[in-house]
């Protein structure tokens, strides 16, 4: 009797698992909002019934998978042991292993899922190297400990675009992690010295130029499709907002959807190339790309970034919607000029400088209210990463 019973017990363990396996991958792959109870149970080789048998109902189901995300980010986080290049490298390895859990945790900071103990489980059991609480060194230490953050989470989030944007191919996507865990550990040593300063005495909205221009002109029905497009893309991701959608948000029929971009793939790629607009007056400077304006106007208007992630965790081909990269082509342009001495010996090839530069704006774009709700740290970033984007390029302050 005591085996029968040992017995539907390992069958009871081994069901919920599958179930929870099937959520995650399901989840991350679209979203809690894009996935069915019946289509998690189809996925897991189950019935309906038995799901909520397990968890009750679709909440239920939801915060099993928040548990086990949070459960997950914090046993990686205390594995790296010490802020080093290794400990990095094991990091982003991790993550590559389990694509489905760091596709779930990037939803998690793009607002699809909000698990019970997160952000708190980024701030990890690191310790913080620095003096006493509340004094400059303190505070330099929390700002590269923050830029380190950014840079390997912004690296899991945004690789697809940087790696179709410098045209790096991913072939080579471990060594690249690995030169990215080295800038990352180069950062966190950042803390014991005092140079870049990381103190820039111009804010964001004394950039000049990084305002964005007010529309002179009435929108029209094309204009007004496209920026529902933009927003409802940016909120919920292509993969989950559909061509009715739009039109309902914009208050127009879908038909005007397909006479003014025949498909869905196009008004995708026109959408992320209008929504980036914003950033397009510092990436054509006059003299080259201006980073500090791109850094303040990302800040400022997530948009961009946020299409990007969308587009990259919907899992729809970067390279299918976008011929041009001016951004990241500029910041590469910008580290291609620079004297290779002028920059840290981790960041010698240009490309790894450039994609260093930005995967730690963007993901600081993405990743940043998680990571000050981890850590607590409430001070002014930005200027900080302008000047390590400076520092990782070679390019000297104007």
């Amino acid at each position: 009797m005591s085996s029968r019973r040992s017995t539907r017990a390992e069958q009871r363990a081994a069901s919920r698992m599958a179930i929870l396996d099937a959520a995650i991958s399901a989840y991350g792959g679209a979203g809690p909002s894009g996935t069915s109870l019946r289509g998690v149970a189809d996925s897991a080789g189950v019935t309906h019934p038995l799901v909520l048998q397990h968890f009750g109902s679709k909440d239920g189901l939801v915060r099993a998978v928040g548990e086990r995300l949070t459960a997950r980010v914090r046993a990686e986080t205390a594995a790296v042991g010490s802020c080093d290049a290794a400990g990095f490298s094991r990091l982003l390895r991790s993550a590559r292993d389990n694509r489905s859990m760091t596709k779930l945790l990037i939803r998690s900071a793009l607002g699809d899922i909000e698990p019970d103990g997160f952000p708190e489980c980024l701030g990890g059991p690191w310790s913080i190297p620095g003096d006493e609480v509340g004094s400059d060194a303190d505070r330099r230490a929390k700002i590269l400990q923050y830029a380190a953050s950014s840079l390997l989470l912004g690296w899991l989030t945004f690789d697809g675009f940087i790696e179709s944007a410098l045209r790096l191919g991913s072939r080579g996507r471990r060594r690249r992690d690995d030169a990215i865990a080295f800038v990352a550990a180069d950062l966190w040593a950042l803390a014991a010295i005092h140079d870049p300063l990381l103190e820039s005495g111009r804010s964001a909205d004394n950039e000049q130029g990084a305002r964005e221009a007010a529309p002179s002109t009435e929108p029209t029905t094309r204009d007004a499709l496209l920026a529902s497009a933009i927003e409802l893309f940016a909120q919920h991701g292509p993969a989950s907002v559909s061509i009715r959608d739009i039109a309902r948000h914009a208050g127009m029929n879908h038909g005007l959807l397909h006479r003014h971009f025949g498909s869905k793939d196009a008004l995708i790629a026109e959408a992320i190339e209008v929504g980036i607009a914003p950033l397009m007056p510092g990436a054509l400077a006059p003299g080259g790309l201006d980073i500090d304006q791109v850094v303040a106007v990302m800040h400022r208007n997530p948009i961009p970034a946020r299409l990007i992630a969308r587009t990259l965790v919907d899992n729809i081909d970067m390279g299918s919607v976008r011929v041009r990269y001016p951004v990241m082509e500029g910041v590469l342009d910008q580290a291609r000029r620079a004297p290779v001495e002028s920059r840290p010996a981790c960041v010698a090839d240009p490309s790894i400088a450039a994609a260093a530069t930005g995967s730690m704006v963007a993901g600081s774009v993405i990743w940043g209210a998680s990571l000050r709700a981890a850590s607590g740290f409430e001070g002014d970033v930005q200027p900080a990463l302008t000047d390590l984007s400076h520092h990782l390029l070679g390019v000297p302050r104007g």
